[in-house]
C-alpha cells in the first residue's frame, strides 16, 4: 500500500462566496468548493478526484494503479466525465474516467469522525455513473454523514476478460475494491471515520455490493463494516461464463481476418480499437467467478457455506419491480415464448438439467396463474419481479441473516417523487411501485431538485427514508429508539425461518415471508443441482 502523510491545508480565502478548501492527498493538492443542502446548511464538495491512473494506453483493460502524482492544484469542483457507456450523456463519455466524489458536511481539517456512505451505482454494469448529475448528496447532507460516490468501468472496458492476467476478469469491480481502498487511506481528510464506511448501491451496483460482501478476503482489512442493496442480488445476477470466448468475438468483430486464440493476441486487437467501434459490437458484459482470488467463490454456493462478510445489512426490494418494463404487455414475442417453454422460467445460472427445468418452470408457472402470460400479464410482471429481484434476495436473506443482522424491507409507498404515475405502469393484478422509485427518496435528480413541486406526502416519506437509511449508516440499526416520525416502529432483525421484514408504505407494517417466496423456493431446492451459483 501506499505510504501516508496526510496534511490538510485550509485556506479562508472567499471564492464566489465560498471558502476555498485546499486538501492534500498523497498523490497532490485538490481544491473543493462549498454548496448548500437542502436545509440551507453548508457542506464541502470534492469532484472527480482521481483514485487511479487513467486506464488507457498500456493501462486498458488491465488492473487499476495508484493514481499518479500530479503538480500544483488540482480543481475538483464538477463533473466532467463518465465512463464509456452507449447511453447519451452532456457530460465527456471516456475511458479516463476512475474518479470519484466525496461529499462532507464537515469542514475538512478538523477532529471530525463522522460515518461513511460508499455508493456504488446501478445501471447493469453497463452504463451510469456516479457524478453529482446522477446521485446528487442534497438531502443526504442534513443527516450527518460523508458520502463517496464512484465511477467505475463498464461494459466490455470493465467486464471483457481473457479469463486469466492477460486481461483480467472483473476490472468494474476491481475499480470499485480499489476506490474501497482509497478511501481507507484518505476519508479521514475529509471528516469521515475510515472504520465506520457502509457500502451501498441499487441494482447491478446493489449486486456489487453483495459480491464485495461474499468476496474472497484472506484475511485483508476490513474496507468495510456495513452493508446496503437495494433491489439486486448477487445471487440473481446474469454471470459471464464463456468470458474467454466472449473476448475472442469481440476481437473477430474488430478484425474479422482475426483467427488466434491466444490471449496476447486478442489484448492487441482490443487495445488498437477505439471505444467507438467497441461500444458499436453492441455486446453487454456481466460479472464473472474467476479461477482464483476475490472474485472467486460460486454466488449461492458462498452463502451456503456462511463465506461472507459477516456485516450488518439493510436489504430490501420495491413492491413490484418489473413494473417498470409494463411496455413488454406488447411484446407478443416475448409473452408466447415462456407460455410455450416454461424452462425459460428458471434463472439461466442456476443449474438443473433439461427435464428438470421444465418439470421446475411448469410448477413455478402454478404458483403465478393458472392461465397464460398473454391472457395473464399481471402474472408475468409479479414472476419477472421476484426472479430478478425477490427471490433471490430472499435466499440471501435466508442464509445471510443466520450469521449477522439483517434488516429487510419491501419499499411499497406509491408517490409522485418516485415517478412512473402515467396508466400504462397500473397493470391490475400487479403492485405499483417500480425499480429505481426508491432513489428518488435519498439521491437528488433532476426531476426532484425542487421538493416543494411535490406532495406533503412525498415530502414526509422523503424524510423518513432518509432518516431510516442514514440511521443504519450511523447505528447499524435503522430503529436505533423509538422516533415519532417513524411511527415508533421497531424495525426487527430477519430470521431464517419466517424473512421477517418492514413493509415501508403511508403507515408501517411488520410482515412474514415476502412475497410468495415460500411457494418457489421449494420448487427450485428440488430440482437445482450443484455448482450452485445462482437461485430465482
Amino acid at each position: 500500500m501506499w505510504s501516508t502523510v496526510f496534511m490538510i491545508i485550509l485556506v479562508l480565502t472567499p471564492s464566489f462566496g465560498s471558502d476555498d478548501l485546499i486538501v492534500n492527498l498523497t498523490a497532490g493538492i485538490i481544491r473543493g468548493h462549498v454548496l448548500q443542502s437542502y436545509e440551507g446548511n453548508n457542506y464541502y464538495a470534492f469532484q472527480e478526484i482521481p483514485y487511479a491512473t487513467p486506464p488507457i494506453g498500456e493501462n486498458r483493460f488491465q488492473l487499476p494503479k495508484p493514481p499518479k502524482p500530479w503538480d500544483g492544484i488540482l480543481n475538483t469542483t464538477k463533473n466532467t466525465k463518465v465512463c464509456q457507456q452507449v447511453n447519451k450523456y452532456v457530460l465527456e463519455k471516456t475511458e479516463d474516467c476512475l474518479y470519484l466524489n466525496v461529499y462532507s458536511p464537515v469542514k475538512p481539517g478538523g477532529n471530525d469522525k463522522l460515518p461513511v456512505l460508499f455508493w456504488i451505482h446501478g445501471g447493469g454494469l453497463n452504463w451510469g455513473s456516479g457524478t453529482y448529475n446522477d446521485y446528487g448528496p442534497k438531502y443526504i447532507m442534513d443527516y450527518g454523514i460523508v458520502v463517496v460516490a464512484i465511477n467505475y468501468r463498464l461494459n466490455a472496458f470493465g467486464f471483457v476478460s481473457t479469463d486469466d492476467d492477460v486481461i483480467p476478469g472483473n476490472l468494474g469491480l476491481k475499480d470499485q475494491r480499489f476506490a474501497l481502498e482509497w478511501v481507507n487511506q484518505h476519508i479521514n481528510l475529509f471528516g469521515g471515520d475510515p472504520d465506520h464506511v457502509t457500502i451501498a448501491g441499487e441494482s447491478s451496483g446493489s449486486a456489487a455490493v453483495g459480491l464485495l460482501v461474499m468476496g474472497n478476503w484472506n484475511g485483508e482489512k476490513e474496507l468495510f463494516h456495513a452493508a446496503i442493496q437495494e433491489s439486486g442480488s448477487m445471487i440473481g445476477g446474469t454471470l459471464q461464463t464463456n468470458a474467454k470466448e466472449n473476448s475472442i468475438g469481440l476481437a473477430k468483430y474488430l478484425d474479422p481476418t482475426f483467427e488466434s486464440e491466444k490471449s496476447e493476441d486478442v489484448l492487441e486487437v482490443l487495445k488498437k480499437a477505439s471505444a467507438e467501434d467497441i461500444l458499436k459490437a453492441g455486446r453487454t458484459y456481466g460479472n464473472m467467478i474467476e479461477k482464483s482470488g476475490y472474485y472467486s467463490l460460486l454466488p449461492l454456493q458462498s452463502f451456503m457455506d456462511g463465506n461472507f462478510k459477516k456485516v450488518p445489512m439493510m436489504i430490501g426490494f420495491n413492491s413490484e419491480e418489473w413494473i417498470k418494463y409494463a411496455t413488454n404487455r406488447n411484446n407478443t414475442n416475448l409473452l408466447q415464448g415462456l407460455d410455450n417453454d416454461p424452462s425459460l422460467l428458471i434463472h439461466a445460472n442456476l443449474n438443473m438439467s433439461p427435464e428438470n427445468r421444465t418439470r421446475a418452470g411448469v410448477l413455478m408457472k402454478q404458483v403465478y396463474t393458472n392461465s397464460t402470460f398473454m391472457e395473464d400479464f399481471a402474472a408475468y410482471i409479479r414472476w419477472s419481479s421476484d426472479q430478478s429481484f425477490s427471490t433471490p434476495t430472499g435466499k440471501q436473506i435466508e442464509l445471510g441473516c443466520v450469521h449477522a443482522p439483517y434488516f429487510v424491507y419491501q419499499f411499497a409507498y406509491k408517490g409522485d417523487l418516485g415517478g412512473m404515475m402515467d396508466d400504462i405502469y397500473i397493470v391490475p393484478g400487479a403492485e405499483r411501485v417500480g425499480h429505481m422509485e426508491d432513489l428518488h427518496y435519498w439521491w437528488e435528480f433532476l426531476n426532484n431538485n425542487d421538493m416543494s413541486k411535490f406532495p406533503e406526502n412525498d415530502q414526509l416519506m422523503m424524510r423518513r427514508f432518509l432518516t431510516l437509511w442514514t440511521n443504519f449508516i450511523k447505528y447499524y440499526n435503522p430503529t436505533p429508539k423509538a422516533d415519532p416520525l417513524l411511527l415508533n416502529v421497531t424495525w426487527p432483525m430477519s430470521n431464517p425461518d419466517s424473512l421477517t421484514y418492514l413493509n415501508i408504505n403511508s403507515t408501517f407494517e411488520v410482515r412474514e415471508n415476502p412475497r410468495v417466496y415460500k411457494d418457489v423456493k421449494p420448487i427450485i431446492e428440488k430440482y437445482m443441482e450443484p455448482p450452485y451459483v445462482s437461485f430465482g
